[in-house]
């Protein structure tokens, strides 16, 4: 009689066989897989099926990178305001970028999103904006110490960073908001052409470079590269906004409509109003004296008290008017 294996032998044989099975069954499988793959590939692509949109992909990704910058840096008011114009070598602007005269612009100053006001400097009021020695002035000077720092006023891009003729190191800010400013006569520039910077920001260093006489900043608020007086709605007695908005028409600034005029003032008029040589009449305002108002107006001490029939001591009340000639 034939010897049968004994137990072990046999699992080990039964286990043996299923495991071959599943190799010839897997080595099967995969044969057929490449067979079916390599018949697939070597199928024309039908000409209904279009490959990747490589348009679309470029198109999304342009979109995104549109949106991003709009919304880091709010330039509607720059695309709208000044139709893409961006040069970081001048201050003015062509003509044409002046909008139609008949066309009101309302300048948002607390805009959500935006951080608030930051007033650049805070310090003694050293000249206003108007007429000077002749000249128009076309900033606001604040006395400050050498090296204190400058902040920038609102949200915005820098768009100059240079020494420029009178104005020293300056550097220029266009604003989310579409207002520019101007800070000038700085000992350092801390900030480059294209950065971006929010209120409160470094803009530089305190100096009296440029035409300057002592440590101060200049600085300036503008419009379609024309400057106006930054405090129509600076307060520089508490460093906030006096208002909430600028509106522009047809060269003037405002900060309630119903101050807009249909026609600006002639020029000879607002000689008159602010106080150059030929006007007949000042009214006294904090910080005047007679020799200061002399030398506004080109006269003398002696002719203004002549002309009004007063003392060289004579208290100056505000509000009162003085006769010139």
């Amino acid at each position: 009689m034939k010897k049968l294996p004994s137990l072990p032998v046999q699992i080990f044989e039964l286990v043996l066989t299923q495991i071959l099975k599943m190799k010839i069954s897997i080595i099967t499988l995969a044969v057929s897989v490449l067979f079916s793959l390599y018949s697939t590939a070597q199928e024309p692509i039908p000409a209904t099926i279009n490959p990747i949109n490589e348009t679309f992909q470029v198109d999304t990704l342009a979109n995104d990178g549109e949106e991003l910058e709009v919304d880091s840096l709010k330039l509607t008011n720059d695309e709208t305001l000044y139709k893409s114009i961006w040069n970081s070598t001048q201050i003015k602007y062509p003509i044409n970028t002046l909008p139609n005269k008949n066309d009101t612009i309302t300048i948002s100053l607390l805009n959500s999103g935006d951080s608030p006001f930051v007033m650049p400097v805070k310090g003694q009021i050293l000249s206003k904006f108007g007429p000077r020695h002749r000249r128009m002035h076309t900033g606001t000077d604040i006395r400050l110490n050498s090296g204190d720092t400058v902040r920038c006023a609102f949200d915005g891009r820098v768009r100059l960073a240079k020494v420029f003729r009178g104005y020293g190191n300056l550097v220029l800010v266009r604003h989310n908001n579409g207002l520019e400013t101007i800070y000038a006569h700085l000992k350092a520039i801390k900030v480059k052409v294209n950065d971006t910077v929010k209120a409160g920001d470094l803009i530089g260093l305190g100096g009296r470079t440029g035409r300057a006489t002592c440590n101060h900043l200049h600085f300036e608020t503008r419009l379609f590269g024309e400057p106006f007086d930054s405090n129509k709605y600076i307060d520089y007695e508490t460093f906030a906004l006096r208002s909430d908005k600028v509106i522009y028409k047809n060269k003037q600034f405002v900060t309630d409509l119903k101050d807009l005029r249909d026609k600006p003032a002639p020029e000879n008029k607002l000689l008159l109003a602010s106080g150059r040589s030929g006007a007949s009449k000042h009214v006294i305002r904090k910080g005047d004296n007679l020799w200061v108002i002399a030398k506004k107006y080109n006269t003398t001490v002696k002719k203004l008290c002549a002309v009004n029939k007063i003392t060289a001591s004579k208290t100056l009340k505000v509000g009162s008017v003085l006769r010139i000639n």
